[in-house]
């Protein structure tokens, strides 16, 4: 593994050097166009892999294995559903997934978006930093700081950013990452569900993980299976824009995504444990550690993901600075703020900033889906887009309010509403609603305006 770490640097550290090439805003030329349906099922296979799912999937509660398996499965193949809808926008008009929101709230609007896109990105990979540098502590037996792990994965991200998403996919992923993740993943699977140490089979069957909430109902668990694939919407153009097919790509992203994120989530279910360290230690016992090294090596490409994603989004800005510098910044940023904040300061407000998400793709793809029917020209993302649709923006307002609203969080005895339906599913709803709604009057005022505009010049 070492061999392999230590040919990625030399070809980088040479890449770096010599290549001025970068990944903007503008159409990708069709040479890097190169993806496959199969790379991406790898790169979606391997992204949908994580520790903070096995940790949510600890608050599946259900009366029965079938039923958490059934929410866990309707979950992931919704979620992956919504991801690869949004990651075809990119893969049909060759851009990322920022510009991909242009036609729908506007240059100037996505500058907004822009703000808030990079925020929670960084946030999440300073939360993955830490949980990295946490894994390979434990790993190491406290031998190596945490600090120490943080700078060495820091490090090891900008060289996957500078090496760039088609390398990694093609050399790193589909070569053997994800294929030892998946064997591994699936004999931990079995080991858990057999274990004397954890939730043995023949009670997981009779009762509920003992790590979920006791008032979680079979529709909480579906959104919050739901809200992981949904986490990543903001980011999905930026690799699916390098499909060589833009409808292998979103298979390929459906059917990988869809896979790991149910397998984690049953794992999460019968480990049975919420807290992220608790799950490092437990992960740890199996195999002499074996699948901890192995989660640990595979999770560093979600870091790399939020942290490219991240430069994609502020050349929405400023699109002349090299992408590559870019990412040294925003990972020594993200390496900075894991030894500075704890991360249960945090957790939870990422959760909900991530949460916004859901309604503004909702209106995203119900704009690009069912009012354009898909047919937008590329200077729709450029020259000729509005500069700020407000339509789209009161839409999301007002999903985001609903959202929060039938949130635990928002102090509003809304309980027994949230426990029926959830909180992403109505929020999404929501802003479909008041999206067509306004859209439906505001074409009505234009109808009617013409037509007057019409009859006065008769007259």
């Amino acid at each position: 593994m070492l061999s392999i770490y230590e040919s990625f640097l030399g070809e980088i550290v040479v890449k770096f050097l010599e290549d001025n090439s970068d990944f903007g805003t503008n159409p990708l030329d069709s040479k890097y166009k190169v993806l496959s349906g199969k790379n991406f099922f790898v790169l979606w296979s391997s992204l949908g892999i994580g520790l903070l799912v096995i940790s949510a999937g600890s608050f599946i509660s259900s009366s029965n294995i079938a039923e958490a398996i059934t929410a866990i499965i309707i979950g992931s193949v919704v979620g992956s559903i919504l991801l690869a809808l949004a990651g075809k926008i990119g893969s049909d008009h060759s851009v990322p997934s920022i510009v991909s929101m242009r036609p729908t709230f506007g240059l100037h609007g996505s500058y907004l978006l822009t703000l808030l896109n990079i925020f929670q990105l960084i946030g999440w990979a300073t939360f993955e930093i830490t949980i990295l540098s946490k894994a390979a502590n434990i790993f190491s037996n406290g031998s190596i700081d945490f600090y120490i792990w943080s700078i060495v994965f820091g490090a090891v991200i900008i060289l996957f950013c500078i090496l760039g998403p088609l390398r990694v996919v093609k050399q790193w992923l589909s070569k053997f990452a994800v294929w030892v993740v998946y064997g591994s993943t699936l004999v931990m699977l079995a080991s858990i569900a057999i274990s004397n140490n954890g939730v043995g089979t023949e009670s997981i069957i009779n009762s509920p993980s003992d790590g979920a909430a006791a008032n979680f109902s079979f529709f909480n668990s579906l959104d919050l299976v739901i809200a992981m694939p949904l986490s990543w919407l903001p980011l999905v153009a930026d690799y699916n824009r390098f499909a060589k097919n833009s409808k292998n790509a979103f298979y390929g992203t459906f059917i990988g995504f869809s896979i790991t994120n149910s397998l984690f989530y049953v794992i999460g279910f019968l480990l049975g444990i919420s807290d992220i360290f608790a799950i490092l230690v437990a992960i740890q016992t199996f195999f002499y550690g074996f699948f901890l090294l192995v989660l640990i090596v595979d999770e560093v490409d979600n870091v790399f993901a939020n942290i490219f994603s991240s430069a994609m989004s502020f050349k929405n800005i400023y699109n002349k600075i090299n992408y590559k510098y870019l990412v040294i910044f925003f990972t020594t940023l993200g390496v900075l703020l894991a030894n500075l904040i704890p991360i249960q300061q945090y957790e939870s407000f990422l959760l909900i900033i991530g949460a916004l998400f859901a309604p503004l793709f909702a209106i995203v793809l119900t704009d690009y889906y069912i009012i354009k029917r898909k047919k937008i020209s590329v200077e729709k993302f450029y020259e000729k887009t509005h500069r700020i649709k407000i339509s789209s923006f009161l839409a999301f307002i007002a999903g985001s309010v609903t959202y929060f609203i039938l949130s635990p969080l928002s102090g509003l005895q809304v309980t027994d509403v949230s426990l029926n339906i959830g909180s992403t599913i109505p929020s999404i709803a929501t802003s479909i609603l008041f999206f067509l709604v306004i859209e439906f009057l505001i074409k009505k005022v234009k109808s009617k305006n013409e037509e007057y505009s019409t009859d006065s010049k008769i007259e």
